[in-house]
């Protein structure tokens, strides 16, 4: 005896739709956990609160990214050996996506 599966399309749109919801939510979330972070380079601010944004063009697709739009944003983040002005972020440097395991012992 085989069984019968039926696809709900309703549901299914339903559930896709909050789950795209959550997804740009958390992005969001991520996002402005970084800018508050005081890890993002910062001399006027741009990268940090314009230039950096969620990008929800894939999110059909299931895809969203936090992406920092500038000609200086990829030197600033693969180059961490920059000499960083620390007087705004303290933390200012280098890979300020990059969680560092160790410091949570």
């Amino acid at each position: 005896m085989g069984m019968r599966f039926v696809r709900n399309n309703n549901g299914f749109e339903r559930v896709m739709a909050k789950a795209r919801r959550v997804l740009v939510q958390t992005a969001q979330a991520m996002c402005d956990d970084v800018k508050n972070s005081g890890t993002m380079p910062f001399r006027s601010g741009h990268l940090q609160n314009n230039a950096t944004t969620v990008d929800v063009s894939g999110l059909r697709q299931g895809r969203v990214a936090i992406v920092s739009d500038t000609p200086y944003a990829r030197r600033k983040y693969f180059n961490p050996q920059f000499d960083f002005n620390t007087s705004v972020n303290s933390q200012a440097g280098g890979r300020w996506f990059v969680l560092d395991m160790r410091d949570e012992r």
